[in-house]
Formats: structure tokens, C-alpha cells, sequence
């Protein structure tokens, strides 16, 4: 079989549709793909399994939120926590500023992408034991198949869960018939997900065994850490946590810069992501990069999601004088009154901090590739430097330099499960177990502190009994920062609490002038409400189209 990426553009422009009513007509064109003309043979079947991976791709009809919403850029969740603010009001920042209802067309745009991956895993699970497959080992083929869209059926499920809690349970085709299915509970949800993770972890090969881009049987443990974490099962996470480490199929890229990187794709430290191709804006690549990228990018980058100053300072000081032992020049430049356009005070904020800083943000002082191939000092020779309102930028998943990316197709995988965080979840998991001051120095070697280790050998490491949970959730805010997690880490944690009267922090950009603190704050004072912001609401739109059978969450309108 081919890697997934290459059927993944072969897949880009075949849509499988299929019938939602079984007396919809009463013949089927040959020529056209149909419930009744596709599942002939075994490539019928391969097929309709790509196009469940095919579900993690933002969707391709040119809506204007189609980078907003799916497993390919759940990092955008950032804005709606500390680490992040939206640039455009009306998307996601009502989210975190916690005064979004079930109108919200991002919300709807998440809850339609995740069930599209689950109806698109259910057709598959529902054909694939009608087709006959050649060889001796067909039943194996076909249960490792089988896994594969059970995993992905079981990664949807868990996104809506996490976002919605109580959805709608379907293991079929839904029909029209099914539009007034109500909720069914979370529990429910989650035992189908950790049935089909068990199947899928039984019959997934192993890394070394399967095609770049396909589940693996690492990749199914590694989310049923995440949903044994989201039910407080600690003492399963840990468990699985540590089964994946002992399996020896990943490890940490030596560099940290080099994990998320073009030229580095499906790395070692890879456990799964989401295949993307550069065609020239002809799809399937990324929108991640549009988000996130600046101006200056190859991908004429929106500067959607922009990082805080509370992010920047969840980076420790490794360096206590930054003008001391690093060699520090302030490139900024001069302003039209002769001082520098980026005053001491700001550089020295920003030095001397945790490495992982600067591959994850472009800040006053960064150098940048822009698309002309130039090396530029952020902010003043980047273009439209005022696009962030946080006078900060991103870097990750930020591809640097010419002919590599461009509007709308990016050609960065997007990492969903990495080792790294599988390190930090077991690091967790323990502590929560078995109490904080209770982990061993020998957890806390092979967890926290070897993936401080690879970020700077400055970085101290924890001692037992000398580390708390926030020491743990602080990590893996600095590790995976703008990979997705953070979100759910924060809800998890109780962190995302910090909303409740948060109003984002950042700098003030003066073109050509100035680059200064901004005292008076951006944006709105959040709002965060226990009761009620844990879920999202359901969307307006799935009540309305249910004639009411689906009942929206606590404290949201109806």
C-alpha cells in the first residue's frame, strides 16, 4: 500500500458520497460512486479507510472557518486559554472570552468535522467484513484495518467529548431518520472509545511494521492516555503511559527545534499527525501556518492566533543577566529620536528564558527567513508588524524561507501525539496517583527531567518531593505550547480557571518607532464560569435541525 500522504492527494478531489436514504433512487449510475456501486473489492476498501484519515484535513469548501476547526489545527484551542489571543473578534475570542452561545460558527464547524470522521469510520466498519480480500493472512489485513478506523472513530469521539461532554452516539450511517437522536452520556461515549482502542491496540502494528502516517498500535495507547487522563483514571494512564515507553518505538529528537520541521518530518518523536502535502494551493496542505505565520511568511500568514506575555512567562530564567554569558545585541535598530527602537528593558525581558521560548514565538530581537530568503529582526522589518494586538508572533509550524508553502498550503505535518507528552502525561498521571511528594526520582528522571534535559542542560532538574503539580502542568505548557493540549491540560488541571478575570497582557508596536509594555491590556476581561464554560454549548443550528431532541448544556440558551 501506498504512504498515506500519496493517497491522500489521490483521494483530494474523489469525494466518496453515499445515499442517506435507502429508497433515495431506485437505480445507481455506474459512472458515480454510491453505498451501492463503491464497496466491490479490497481497493474499495482502502479507499474508504483513506478517507477517514481524510477526515483530520481542515475541509476543503473555501468556508472561511475551514482552518479553524478540526484535528489538523486544534492549536488555534490556544486563544481560548492564557497562551493566546485571537486576532479577529468574532471567531474563536468570544470562546475565551466567555460570552459565546450555541451561534457561534465555530462551534459548529468543530461539532460537523468531528462527526464527519466518525460517520466516514462507521461506513467503513459497516462494509469492510463484506468484502473478500486475497492472501492467507486477509483476516489479519482486515482487523488491522479495522483498528485503524476504529482509532480514528475513537480520536473523533474523544474531541467531542472534551469540547460537547454528552453527544449523540452513533456506530452506524446516520439517516435522516437519525436527526432526533438525543445526547447520549459522556460515559457511554467513552466506552465505545475505550473499546475501540482496545480492539485497535490488539491488531495495530507497531511503528517499525506500519506505513508512514497510519495508526499504530503506539498511537492508539497514546489516546487511551489522553481519555484515561479526561475520566481522572490516573492510575490507567499511568500504566499505558509507561507500556508505550517500554516499547522502545519512540524516543526524543536530540534538538528540540527539530521536532516540528519540514525537514524533519515523522521523526522518531512522532507517535501520530496528520499527513500534509505541498501542491501549490491545490490541497491537502495545512492551514495551521496561515493561522499562526506572519506576513512576511511564504503563506502571507493572518497572524490569527498570537501568543501573551503570560505564556512568555511561564518560561523560566535560565540566564538571571542577559547581558552576562549570551551574546547580547540589540539588533533592533534606532527610532526618528535617535533611541533604540527596542529598548533595554523589553530585550532583557525576553532573554536568558528557557530555549523553547524562541522555537515557539517570534518576539522583539527574533531573526526570521521571510519569503524572500532575508534574515529579518522581528518586529519592525517584518510586514505589518501591528498585525499582532500581543506584539508577539508565532513561530511553530511557521515554515521559513521561499518556495516551501504558500496561501492556504502548507506542507507541515501537524503533530498529534508526540513522545514528549507522553513523558509529561506519565510524569502526571503518577503524581496524581500516587501524590506529588510522593514520585520517585526515578520518574521524575525518565519523565519531566529528561524533556527539560533536551531543552537546556541549564534547565535544574526536580528533585524528589521538591516538585508540585503546577511544576508538572508549567511543563507542559512550555513543551507543547500552541500544539493543541493546552486547552484540554488546563480544564483537566482546573488552570483554565485563570480566565475568570484575565485580561491578555502584551507589548505595543509603533511602526517604525517603538516597541513598548501595553499597561492598559487587549481585548475583553475574560469571563470563565465553572458551571458553565467547562463544555462548549451545542450548536444552535444541531438543536434546531434535531426539532429539540438534543438538550443544550447547563447555562447556555436553548
Amino acid at each position: 500500500m501506498k504512504n498515506i500522504k500519496y493517497l491522500l492527494t489521490l483521494l483530494m478531489l474523489s469525494v466518496i458520497g453515499f445515499s442517506c436514504e435507502d429508497d433515495f433512487l431506485d437505480k445507481y449510475p455506474e459512472d458515480q460512486l454510491s453505498s451501492a456501486t463503491f464497496w466491490k473489492d479490497e481497493n474499495d476498501a482502502k479507499a474508504s479507510l483513506v478517507s477517514v484519515y481524510d477526515a483530520l484535513q481542515p475541509p476543503t469548501d473555501q468556508n472561511p472557518y475551514r482552518g479553524c476547526a478540526s484535528w489538523a489545527s486544534l492549536g488555534v484551542l490556544a486563544d481560548i486559554t492564557p497562551i493566546g489571543f485571537e486576532r479577529q473578534s468574532h471567531r474563536l475570542r468570544p470562546v475565551g472570552d466567555g460570552v459565546h452561545s450555541g451561534s457561534n460558527i465555530y462551534l459548529s464547524t468543530a461539532w460537523t468535522l468531528g462527526y464527519r470522521g466518525v460517520v466516514r469510520a462507521n461506513d467503513f466498519l459497516t462494509h469492510i467484513d463484506d468484502i473478500e480480500f486475497s492472501g492467507s493472512n486477509s483476516d489479519q489485513v482486515k482487523n488491522a484495518m479495522k483498528g485503524e478506523a476504529m482509532f480514528l472513530r475513537a480520536m473523533n469521539y474523544y474531541w467531542l467529548v472534551e469540547l460537547f461532554g454528552d453527544v449523540p452516539l452513533f456506530t452506524h450511517v446516520p439517516t435522516v431518520d437519525d436527526a432526533a437522536t438525543p445526547r447520549s452520556p459522556k460515559s457511554e461515549v467513552l466506552n465505545l472509545i475505550k473499546e475501540d482502542l482496545a480492539f485497535a491496540v490488539a491488531n495495530l502494528p507497531r511503528r517499525a511494521n506500519a506505513e508512514t502516517g497510519r495508526a499504530t498500535k503506539g498511537a492508539a495507547m497514546a489516546l487511551q492516555v489522553k481519555t484515561a487522563l479526561y475520566e481522572t483514571d490516573w492510575d490507567t494512564a499511568a500504566i499505558v503511559s509507561e507500556a508505550i515507553m517500554e516499547l522502545g518505538d519512540y524516543n526524543l529528537v536530540s534538538d528540540y527545534g527539530d521536532v516540528i520541521s519540514l525537514e524533519n518530518e515523522n521523526n522518531e518523536e512522532v507517535i501520530f499527525s496528520v499527513q500534509h502535502v505541498f501542491l501549490n494551493d491545490a490541497e491537502p496542505g495545512s492551514y495551521v501556518e496561515k493561522l499562526y505565520a506572519n506576513a512576511s511568511s511564504a503563506s502571507s500568514g493572518w497572524s490569527f492566533i498570537q501568543p501573551t506575555l503570560w505564556f512568555v512567562d511561564q518560561f523560566e530564567r535560565i540566564i538571571q543577566n542577559p547581558q552576562e554569558g549570551i551574546d547580547y545585541v540589540n539588533e533592533g535598530g534606532l527610532n526618528s529620536s535617535g533611541e533604540p527602537k527596542i529598548s533595554n528593558e523589553i530585550y532583557e525581558y525576553f532573554e536568558g528564558r528557557d530555549p523553547r521560548m524562541d522555537y515557539t514565538i517570534l518576539r522583539p530581537g527574533s531573526h526570521f527567513i521571510d519569503l524572500n530568503d532575508n534574515d529579518i529582526v522581528y518586529p519592525h522589518e517584518l510586514n505589518g508588524p501591528n498585525h499582532s494586538f500581543t506584539g508577539l508572533h508565532m513561530r511553530k509550524y511557521v515554515v521559513p524561507g521561499s518556495g516551501k508553502s504558500v496561501d492556504w498550503d502548507s506542507p507541515l505535518d501537524y503533530i498529534i501525539f508526540r513522545y514528549a507528552d507522553i513523558l509529561l502525561c506519565h510524569a502526571e498521571a503518577v503524581a496524581m496517583r500516587d501524590g506529588v511528594a510522593n514520585v520517585s526520582q526515578e520518574v521524575l528522571d525518565k519523565t519531566i527531567n529528561k524533556v527539560r534535559g533536551r531543552a537546556s542542560e541549564l534547565l535544574p532538574k526536580y528533585t524528589a518531593g521538591n516538585i508540585t503539580m503546577n511544576d508538572i502542568y508549567r511543563e507542559r505548557i512550555c513543551e507543547l505550547g500552541f500544539e493543541g493540549w493546552t486547552y484540554f491540560d488546563m480544564k483537566r488541571s482546573g488552570m483554565i480557571e485563570i480566565n475568570n478575570g484575565y485580561q491578555v497582557q502584551g507589548l505595543k508596536v509603533i511602526a517604525n518607532e517603538t516597541v513598548e509594555f501595553n499597561p492598559d491590556g487587549i481585548g475583553n476581561v475574560r469571563i470563565f464560569n465553572p458551571s458553565v464554560h467547562y463544555v462548549w454549548p451545542i450548536p444552535s443550528d444541531e438543536i434546531q435541525k434535531s426539532s429539540n431532541a438534543l438538550v443544550q448544556n447547563p447555562g447556555y440558551p436553548q
